[in-house]
């Protein structure tokens, strides 16, 4: 049975535009060095199948695949730049070779996008002794823009959501907006990454249903480990946007906890220009926190609208 996997390796990405709606404190930006709705939201989606009754530890290697189907190696770059993404695009298309569904597509398309991007920035490093690598590498960049195109055309009708989110994001195509905005109505969506695209629709005409949708994706998290810390500075952002300090600051303060690379100072401004009651929000923080480590996140419960 086939299992999504949520990764944020930062290998591929989940494209998002939010609205900029990032307001100064005492005429400087302080959140200026943290991301916002404009910013991308990294997510990254593996799809991967069990093989029938056997564990994922007897799985075939990258190399026992290419030896057994040269036909999904062959045609990428053969150095060992770029392995890694080469190694997601030949076990995708390994696991998936008798896969009749879209499904799939979505998170080869984004292997290729990486892979792309990664073999076009080897392809420009000068070799001196061994030019024969510009050749494989050539190989690599022409086979990653004509698959891209392929399956581009391939889904673009798909009703799939993720592709039709991905021909929304690349290629502004209102018909697949359409598509999926259809699914999100129909359905009571558990999956927190279509819930997250949701919430970029939403935010251009409703802050409020926004910051429901982004509650909702993080009390369906089933590992916290795979929240997306963007949610948090999206939550930020709304909250200032509203003029909600206490609500930014708590927000930012959840958020410095699941990234050690976010400054306090930037939450410690926030609260001496607005005066708040920073204690009391604190410990606000430090439930909220709490309930997302143990998958407890309840909006309700935790009594947010208070803030």
């Amino acid at each position: 049975m086939a299992t999504i996997v949520m990764k944020q390796a930062g290998n591929t990405k989940l494209l998002i535009s939010f609205k900029n709606t990032i307001k100064t404190i005492k005429n400087t930006a302080i959140f200026s060095n943290i991301p916002t709705f404009s910013k991308y939201l990294s997510l990254a989606v593996v799809i991967s199948l069990s093989l029938s009754g056997c564990s994922d530890m007897f799985k075939p290697t990258i190399a026992e695949i290419c030896e057994t189907h040269s036909e999904f190696c062959l045609d990428l770059n053969l150095d060992a730049r770029c392995r890694y993404d080469r190694a997601d695009i030949i076990r995708l298309r390994y696991e998936h070779k008798d896969d009749p569904s879209d499904a799939y597509k979505y998170p080869l398309m984004l292997a290729f996008e990486e892979y792309l991007v990664c073999v076009e920035e080897a392809q420009h490093i000068e070799h001196i002794k061994r030019r024969g690598k510009e050749a494989t590498r050539l190989k690599g960049v022409l086979t990653a823009q004509q698959e891209l195109s392929r399956l581009a055309r391939e889904t673009k009708t798909s009703p799939d959501p993720y592709l039709s989110y991905y021909h929304w994001s690349r290629f502004n195509d209102r018909d697949a907006l359409s598509r999926f905005e259809s699914y999100a109505q129909r359905r009571n969506i558990d999956d927190p990454n279509l819930l997250v695209i949701l919430a970029s629709l939403q935010i251009k005409y409703d802050n409020a249903l926004t910051t429901q949708t982004l509650y909702r994706a993080l009390s369906i998290y089933k590992d916290s480990s795979d929240i997306d810390v963007s949610i948090f500075h999206s939550l930020v952002s709304i909250a200032l946007d509203d003029d909600k300090f206490q609500m930014a600051y708590v927000w930012l303060s959840v958020a410095e906890s699941f990234d050690d690379k976010i400054p306090s100072l930037e939450r410690e401004l926030l609260g001496e220009a607005h005066g708040l009651p920073t204690d009391i929000l604190d410990d606000v923080a430090d439930d909220i926190v709490w309930a997302l480590r143990r998958e407890e996140f309840d909006a309700n419960a935790l009594r947010l609208n208070r803030l």
